[in-house]
């Protein structure tokens, strides 16, 4: 400052001295004179001098972000007076609004929902804490914490969470990441449920043919989950629109430690009225409970059987009198013994091979019989309503071995296995006592249940037809003691073709009648012709999965029952909720992609309960056979739900915060107010000023006016 202020007097006395002739008159001269010196000793004083130096004080305030855990252990209720997990933060949300000191706003997230897409967790108004539902699929805790850091930045992190992490990035991990950015951020915990291995009772699936028969007893399978119960049976029952259609009690099963043990009920259940029904299956037991519904498409009309032997051997003739006694079966019978003649009083006086009258069958039998039997065109005829109007063919070979001569014939492509010749087939068939058993992709779709007693408690078969090789896309049902197919089934276009490969099955007769024979066939006969009587509509929805949880990918596809189908431009589904509840929309339309000679579409499940799929847009109206979805929280979070205190010690410890079981306990320690003031100092120099311009543009001005007048340079 000493210097500016000498070298600004140093060129204020040039300037009065030295800077050109002075004008003449002693006022004129002097007023110059002045102006001038005063001017170049203020240019030289702000050129050197010093500069104004501002602080500016901000204050900032703190920012609270509270996180709660919202995945389906959350659901769990064993909280203070049977409350559930994520009701803490209703309590702690109840906590915060009554410290009345508190200059904290918090920001109030949820985390681990699973399905939203929220980057951070998805904001929620704490008011509404008390109606939150636990659903998320699982429990990326760590990884979910790291995200809402990073998007919001917070002083002080609150946690609402049981401290279980089933996906994604432990705890500890979160800690590390923010030590090593140097963050400096506070981690409070509230904790939530307990330790206690709790009782459990899930029902895991339930098997059911979703197109019953009308007055028919079907089976369903019930398979359950549980964990420390009391002792005691589990009590199954099945409602068919409201109304109790069949009772089971189960055993309890076994499990070590924290693992769920499987139990299984299997039920006959019947359905008394056509159309669409309810089905409710309730499990009860050690003070426990659990719920899960579906529908089922009821059929009124009766399966359409045609029955072509060569000569009316013992399974052939016992077959027919069980399916003559069947009220929901018509059977028309045909023997080709030197010609071809009807086997009873039903059915045309011809043989019915024409393709419209075979339109109206579901199902065809071919018995011990060779090509040389039929026409080529009724050869053609059979094909054509397998594969374009979804009726089932039911292969039954015999003794002779005439069924291998099909190979070589277009039909032959629709036999589910490979047969050796018809002399091989002649000379292996009696191989001694065979013992059927049911294959685990017939159990996993209901099919070939027993009723009580196993099949292999049966009466020995005494034969069973050699099978050369299974062909590709088949399914074995049923095998022998030794593994061998001697059930085995094949989709071919719409519809469905069976093999099989046993024909004694009249001697499980001794002493009770038709009443294994008949459970046998006649669960094979409604299944190979699933497509056909499906079919009173010409388009159908699949779904996949048809379990699902809350935000997991399905597929659906809407795909033509014929494939003489006109496809429609464009087309959409709609997805109705018609039992549960949950949150978001209860309605949701789809719109589909072309696909082939279809539609499909991929969408995230919706919300828990049980959805009605059907068409909203394409076919006409009333041609679509509509599906469901059932979508439930995942298992998986509940097998194992207790509550991990000491992740959430060493993570809160990590970054100088602690855990709290109180609301009241937590809200205590937080501070009053967060805020923190931040100064900043800004430097401006004197020539950056307004007034300094106008001074100095004034001086030299004067001086300048002056100089003019009395015509001086």
């Amino acid at each position: 400052m000493p210097v500016a202020v000498a070298l600004a007097a140093l060129a204020g006395w040039w300037g009065w001295r030295r800077y050109g002739p002075a004008p003449g008159g002693p006022l004129a001269g002097f007023t110059a004179r002045a102006c001038r010196s005063a001017g170049l000793a203020l240019l030289v004083l702000l050129a050197a001098g010093p500069s104004w130096r501002t602080t500016t004080t901000t204050v900032v305030p703190g920012r609270l972000v509270v996180a709660v855990d919202a995945s389906a252990s959350m659901e769990a209720a064993d909280g203070p007076g049977g409350s559930r997990r994520i009701d803490a933060a209703a309590a702690l949300a109840r906590a915060l609004a009554a410290r009345s000191d508190l200059q904290l706003r918090a920001d109030w997230r949820l985390v681990c929902q699973g399905g939203r897409g929220e980057e951070g967790g998805r904001p929620f108004d704490p008011a509404a804490a008390a109606t939150v539902a636990a659903t998320g699929p699982s429990t990326p805790l760590g990884d979910e914490l790291q995200r809402l850091v990073a998007g919001s930045r917070p002083d002080l992190l609150v946690v609402v969470s049981d401290g279980r992490v089933t996906s994604g990035s432990p705890l500890a991990a979160a800690a590390a990441a923010w030590e090593g950015q140097g963050r400096d951020l506070r981690v409070l915990a509230l904790a939530a449920g307990s330790d206690r291995l709790e009782p459990e009772l899930l029902i895991d699936a339930v098997e059911v043919n979703r197109e019953a028969a009308l007055d028919e007893l079907e089976p369903v399978t019930v398979r359950l989950a549980h964990r420390a119960l009391p002792p005691g049976p589990l009590s199954v029952r099945v409602l068919v629109d409201g109304q109790e259609s069949a009772r089971a009690e189960v055993a309890q099963a076994h499990a070590e430690g924290a693992a769920l043990a499987a139990a299984e009920a299997r039920l006959e259940v019947p359905f008394r009225r056509a159309g669409p029904a309810r089905v409710r299956i309730e499990v009860a037991g050690g003070g426990r409970s659990a719920v899960q519904e579906l529908s089922v498409e009821v059929r009124e009309r009766r399966l359409a059987v045609l029955l072509l032997e060569r000569q009316p051997r013992y399974e052939a003739r016992y077959l027919r009198e069980a399916l003559k006694r069947d009220k929901g079966i018509t059977l028309h019978a045909y023997l080709a013994d030197g010609r071809w003649r009807r086997w009873g009083p039903l059915g045309p006086d011809h043989l019915p091979l024409g393709p419209a009258e075979l339109g109206a069958y579901d199902v065809v039998i071919l018995g011990d019989l060779g090509p040389d039997a039929f026409r080529a065109a009724e050869l053609e005829a059979i094909e054509a309503a397998v594969r374009r109007n979804g009726a089932g063919l039911v292969w039954m070979p015999g003794e002779t071995g005439a069924t291998a001569g099909f190979a070589r014939t277009r039909l032959g492509e629709l036999l589910p296995v490979e047969l050796p010749d018809a002399g091989a087939i002649a000379r292996g068939y009696l191989s001694g006592p065979r013992q059927l058993r049911r294959t685990a992709a017939a159990a996993g779709i209901g099919l070939l249940e027993s009723g009580g007693t196993a099949w292999e408690d049966l009466p020995r078969l005494l034969g069973a037809c050699p099978v050369a090789a299974v062909r590709p896309g088949t399914e074995v049902m049923a095998e022998d003691q030794d593994g061998r197919p001697l059930v085995a089934a094949r989709a071919y276009g719409s519809g469905r073709a069976l093999l099989v490969g046993v024909d004694d099955t009249w001697r499980w007769r001794r002493g009770v009648g038709d009443r294994w024979l008949h459970r046998f066939h006649s669960q094979l006969l409604r299944f190979a012709a699933a497509g056909h009587r499906a079919d009173a509509r010409a388009w159908r929805i699949a779904v996949n999965p048809r379990r699902a949880a809350p935000g997991e990918t399905v597929a659906v596809v809407l795909e033509a029952g014929r494939n003489d189908e006109p496809v429609p431009e464009r087309a959409a589904l709609r997805l109705r909720r018609t039992a549960g509840e949950g949150g978001g929309a209860s309605e949701i339309v789809v719109p589909l992609v072309r696909e082939g000679g279809g539609f499909a579409a991929r969408l995230p499940a919706p919300g828990a309960g049980t959805w009605t799929i059907e068409a909203a847009d394409g076919p006409e109206p009333g041609r679509t056979a509509p599906a469901e979805l059932v979508v439930a929280p995942p298992a998986d979070e509940r097998r194992d739900p207790r509550a991990d205190r000491p992740a959430l010690v060493a993570f809160t410890g990590a970054l100088g915060g602690e855990v709290f079981d109180d609301p009241a306990a937590l809200v205590a320690a937080l501070p009053a107010d967060l805020a923190r003031s931040e100064s900043r100092v800004a430097l401006s120099g004197l020539w950056d000023t307004v007034w300094a311009l106008l001074l100095l543009t004034a001086l030299f001005a004067t001086d300048w006016a002056i100089r003019r007048h009395q015509r001086m340079p």
